[in-house]
């Protein structure tokens, strides 16, 4: 654990900043014309996985104060099927279910975990 020195509204601009960059990342990777090469689909799906789950902590703690399941969630699962069919457009990508699938998987598991996560970067007096 780490602890630093920002105010929890610092800290609430910086997670939404790294929101920002996390999405124009993703974005960009999501319509560029050269995949990136990954060993195996596993491999494709692990990157899927990873994605979601950050973008789902960014905006937690970008949006402290709007609900997940009633707000978060919704807007990311939307953003992966917006991806998806975008993609679906694009003559080297593809639609696949599997993926919107490990984006909701992803930030399933954020949300179970998400208790742990955002005492993370909590002062030591202030984790209980």
């Amino acid at each position: 654990m780490f602890f630093l020195p920002l105010t929890a509204h610092q800290i609430t601009w910086l997670f939404r900043l790294a929101l920002l960059v996390n999405l124009l990342v993703i974005s960009w990777l999501a319509v560029t014309g050269a995949p990136l090469r990954v060993p195996a689909v596993l491999g494709d799906k692990v990157n899927h996985f990873a994605a979601f789950f950050v973008l789902a902590y960014c905006l937690d703690r970008g949006f402290p104060n709007h609900r997940f399941l009633l707000s978060k969630l919704w807007l990311l699962l939307a953003y992966g099927a917006a991806i998806e069919l975008v993609q679906s457009r694009l003559p080297h990508r593809d639609f696949s279910l599997l993926d919107l699938a490990v984006d909701a998987l992803a930030i399933g598991c954020y949300w179970v975990l998400r208790g742990r996560l955002r005492r993370l970067l909590l002062p030591p007096s202030e984790r209980v």
